[in-house]
């Protein structure tokens, strides 16, 4: 229709390119599962990280996995990079409702205006997942409110947190009357917190992991790992690929990061293998301690 209504060289280029862009977007390889993680409210099990040591390649992150068929987007306002976001949803015209937004703001102080500017750098009128990114800087209890009051006028889908512990997490349900709907946390097979992860199990709060391959200093070297390693040669797979269906095998999501489109595609490739029983116990044992990094 754009191109027969077209008069202009200018309006046909266009409208070529947005017909080339929709024929792209539609032969998407890419097909990540959801989970219900509040009442209505579907979330890819998978998100693109745009945050950490790649958020200036924003953009290319961005545009390589859309482009792919991922529809989970991880943001934060400390990430600087919200307006980038904007401008490559729509250079990629993909529809509102098919991209998942989480987004996050800093901590437990001036909630409102953190919000409004999330909204305003996203340039949307909703927000799929909100968290409060830290459990500092304020008053969390208060904050939650906020939180609350925007999840009732629908302008943000979920609410939830990142960084709380079980100890951060208790005070906030006790005063709670939406429980937080996500617990984002560090999570890999060298490090898990297995009391926050049975406190949100226990109080119906879905956990998803950052830094789900380990982070440099902390939680050590996830695919070098030998059980890792064993685990990949017996499935043909990549170690990258063990150490995330190691997440989700345990019903967690995750967010990873990556700028590559070639490597975004690989590691997202996890639901063509099943790691075993013993595997999984075998993973499961080596974290050298379950302690708590925020």
């Amino acid at each position: 229709l754009d191109l027969l209504l077209c008069n202009s060289m200018a309006c046909l280029l266009m409208s070529w390119a947005r017909l080339l862009l929709s024929l792209h977007l539609a032969s998407a390889t890419l097909n990540v599962p959801t989970k219900e993680i509040a009442t209505g409210v579907h979330m890819p099990v998978v998100s693109i990280g745009t945050g950490g040591l790649e958020r200036n390649d924003t953009a290319t992150i961005v545009d390589n996995w859309l482009t792919l068929g991922g529809r989970g987007i991880d943001t934060a306002l400390i990430y600087k990079n919200q307006d980038v976001i904007k401008q490559q949803l729509a250079n990629l015209a993909v529809p509102r409702d098919q991209v998942f937004i989480t987004a996050k703001i800093p901590g437990c102080n001036s909630a409102e205006h953190h919000l409004e500017t999330d909204f305003k750098e996203l340039g949307v009128d909703y927000i799929d997942l909100m968290l409060i990114h830290f459990p500092r800087f304020g008053d969390c209890v208060k904050t939650w409110k906020v939180l609350e009051d925007y999840h009732r006028r629908g302008r943000l889908k979920a609410i939830g947190v990142s960084n709380f512990n079980k100890s951060t997490l208790e005070p906030l349900l006790a005063a709670a009357t939406v429980r937080p709907h996500v617990n984002q946390i560090q999570l890999n097979i060298l490090m898990h917190d297995d009391d926050t992860i049975a406190f949100a199990a226990a109080n119906n709060i879905t956990v998803e992991a950052f830094s789900p391959l380990g982070r440099s200093g902390h939680s050590g070297d996830v695919p070098h790992n030998a059980a890792v390693e064993a685990a990949a040669a017996a499935h043909h797979v990549s170690t990258y690929q063990v150490a995330l269906k190691w997440i989700l095998q345990h019903g967690h999501l995750l967010t990873f990061q990556s700028t590559s489109q070639e490597h975004q595609k690989a590691d997202a490739d996890l639901f063509s293998f099943t790691l075993t029983d013993q595997e999984m116990t075998t993973l499961d044992q080596q974290a050298a301690s379950s302690s708590f990094l925020v």
